[in-house]
């Protein structure tokens, strides 16, 4: 594995490491639509972060590697995930009022 890094050209290594970055924005943005699901996160934050990761991993996809396609599907889930509706109901229904 390190033989083939270190054959690598500057543009390889950083379309690596741009896919890299962008599958940890993923996962974070499948972190906090968990969060958001569960009841306690911002879901404007979650919708907007999970929109900006499909974005830059189509972009990714389309135009430096297929790669791209990580991020891309990590971004999907984390939008589904944002839309679905809460499983806690309001504190006003909750309370009887």
């Amino acid at each position: 594995v390190l033989s083939r890094l270190t054959n690598m050209d500057e543009t390889e290594l950083m379309i690596r490491f741009t896919v890299l970055s962008f599958s940890m924005l993923g996962l974070g943005a499948v972190a906090l639509s968990a969060v958001t699901l569960v009841g306690k996160g911002n879901r404007s934050f979650a919708i907007i972060t999970a929109l900006a990761t499909v974005g830059l991993g189509a972009f990714m996809w389309s135009a430096l590697t297929e790669g791209g396609a990580i991020p891309t599907a990590l971004g999907t889930i984390a939008l589904v995930m944002s839309l679905w509706p809460n499983r806690r109901k309001p504190k006003s229904e909750a309370s009887g009022l």
